[in-house]
């Protein structure tokens, strides 16, 4: 069963930390969550995607399936190019809860220009 708003996971980050990549501007973080129908995700925060704001880019299964991905984010993202677009996939209810008030292709996160 899924925690509300993902509530009980707050203050536990070191326990639920898969793996966490940052360079520069780069953030690529994979934790155990509470709040969706999977219960590992990997989000992306860099400065040209959703106004540098997280984009939560793969749900998984396991652990291992977890730290898999993650490492497959770091090499998408530290590649040569950026990818054109992430998309948000992210299954919390406050997720949720937003698409019902904007259901305009918000989670379709366009490489934004450098500022």
């Amino acid at each position: 069963m899924s925690d509300l708003f993902g509530l009980g996971m707050m203050g536990n980050y070191e326990d639920r930390k898969v793996d966490n990549f940052t360079k520069g501007d780069l953030v690529v973080d994979t934790v155990a969550v509470t709040d969706s129908t999977e219960p590992y995700e990997t989000g992306i925060c860099h400065p040209q995607y959703n106004s540098g704001s997280w984009v939560i880019v793969e749900l998984y299964g396991t652990k291992k399936a977890a730290a898999v991905g993650h490492k497959k984010w770091i090499d998408i993202m530290t590649a040569k190019e950026l990818p054109d677009k992430l998309i948000d996939v992210s299954t919390a209810e406050v997720t949720d809860l937003r698409d019902v008030f904007n259901n305009d292709g918000w989670r379709t996160y366009k490489k934004e220009e450098k500022k």
